[in-house]
């Protein structure tokens, strides 16, 4: 793990010329298997959250979105660990679910599971044309959703979860952020725009009564905005989803939830 702090305040650039070394790196901890979860926030304030950086919504997908890069730069890193490359890609904050569940990235799937990431990116496009933005923000639907795939196939899971803002319910997003602590997953928060997002900074080290330290997040944007001119800002980028990995993985084994 590199040594460095939190979310998207400078840190020393990692030591990794290629994503090879990446995957050596988080090999270097055990991992040898491990099933992806994505979740992709739909509420309204992705239409002027990200105005002042990118001076558009983040899902106007005349360009790349924010969601999609993201997306795109797990790809040559995730595709070495997941053996089935199933991908469960759920949507949260749209009308449909709103704060209280979660719903498949399309509607017009019948199920989460799509088949990589280049099915989960179609996906995004169909869902950014036909889900109608809602909220609020909330997070612990999303990872009760997620706790309970990993409760019942009992394999070490990434959650991503993209989104563009702070929660609304922070004390019922912080008790499933404990729960999930029992059970082999990471939880990482990607927040896309121009934030701030000072309740998941605080989260990052400061939810008690974890079995081990479960949840990073990760500042994409203010990263995105410092990297921007390095010829390896996707690799940069890339390394800060993945840095606490290893750590993560190896205290799951120690506490004996694999």
């Amino acid at each position: 793990m590199c040594c460095c702090s939190r979310g998207g305040a400078r840190k020393a650039t990692p030591k990794y010329g290629t994503f090879q070394e990446l995957v050596a790196h988080v090999r270097q901890a055990g991992l040898r298997s491990s099933q992806l979860i994505l979740a992709f926030d739909f509420s309204k304030s992705n239409i002027w959250s990200g105005q002042q950086t990118y001076r558009r919504s983040l899902h106007d997908t005349a360009q790349e979105t924010p969601y999609e890069k993201v997306c795109r730069l797990m790809l040559p890193v995730i595709a070495n660990f997941d053996d089935d490359g199933i991908v469960p890609a759920l949507r949260f904050g749209c009308h449909d679910t709103k704060d209280r569940t979660v719903a498949p990235l399309s509607p017009l799937a019948h199920s989460p599971e799509c088949k990589g990431l280049g099915e989960v990116l179609r996906q995004y496009r169909e869902a950014v044309n036909l889900v109608r933005l809602s909220g609020p923000t909330t997070l612990a639907p999303v990872i009760r959703y997620a706790t309970q795939i990993v409760r019942l196939s009992h394999e070490y899971h990434i959650l991503l979860i993209l989104t563009d803002g702070d929660p609304v319910s922070a004390s019922l997003d912080v008790d499933a952020v404990v729960e999930a602590s029992n059970y082999p997953i990471s939880i990482i928060v990607v927040g896309l725009g121009d934030g701030p997002f000072p309740v998941f900074e605080s989260f990052d080290d400061h939810i008690p009564h974890r079995r081990f330290d479960n949840f990073q997040f990760v500042n994409f944007t203010a990263l995105e905005r410092e990297y921007h001119a390095s010829d390896r800002a996707d690799l940069i980028l890339a390394s800060r989803l993945f840095e606490e990995i290893p750590t993560q993985y190896q205290k799951i084994c120690e506490h004996g939830l694999l």
